[in-house]
């Protein structure tokens, strides 16, 4: 049983969170190279000091937002309910469900990271690590489906991975919401759709 968290640990927690929150609000308006730490120190009311002893330099900043995109977007609930799930259309309705949620919370994010990638190569090392991540997602789903034999027979697993992977990109998210679709249209048009090419 955790030990409640102590006065100290919630200010600092709190201060933590107010600077990453201030962070992307900088990264967003401003761009990541554009953006120094007395910016965002100033932007979220502590001293320059207190962002580095709190998360550290602008990587670590990123790092930080990034850290909390699974979480925010309620990825570990909806990645046990997939494991469980035995109907291939509930596994690649949850998928979806998966991508879309990351793209509804973390857009701004990767945003900020996929710019940051084009002048840092730490940063351009943790955009493909993300890419990495997605694929291997998409890798899982497909391989789930198969596995209950309800892959497509017109499709090799390589090429099913290729669609959800591409179809389910952030970047597929913000084109369709950027034309007026809201994150409930584009989720069931992109499962309807890949329920059609994937399975049987």
């Amino acid at each position: 049983m955790s030990r409640p968290m102590g006065r100290r640990a919630r200010q600092a927690e709190e201060t933590r969170r107010d600077i990453l929150d201030a962070a992307l609000r900088l990264f967003a308006e401003r761009g990541y190279a554009a953006t120094a730490i007395a910016d965002i120190a100033a932007e979220a009311g502590v001293a320059v000091p207190t962002v580095y002893a709190s998360v550290g330099a602008k990587p670590l900043l990123l790092r930080g937002l990034l850290g909390t995109i699974d979480l925010e977007a309620g990825v570990p609930e909806l990645a046990r309910a997939l494991g469980a799930a035995t109907d291939p259309r509930e596994v690649l309705r949850l998928a979806v469900r998966i991508t879309r949620q990351v793209a509804e919370r973390g857009s701004t994010i990767i945003k900020v990271l996929a710019s940051a990638a084009g002048s840092e190569p730490d940063m351009a090392q943790t955009y493909a690590e993300g890419l990495a991540k997605h694929r291997a997602g998409a890798t899982a789903t497909v391989g789930r489906v198969a596995a209950l034999g309800a892959l497509s027979t017109d499709l090799s697993e390589a090429d099913a991975v290729a669609i959800f992977t591409t179809m389910t990109d952030t970047p597929v998210y913000d084109a369709l919401t950027g034309n007026g679709w809201s994150y409930d249209k584009c989720e069931t048009w992109l499962f309807d759709t890949l329920a059609a090419q994937l399975l049987r």
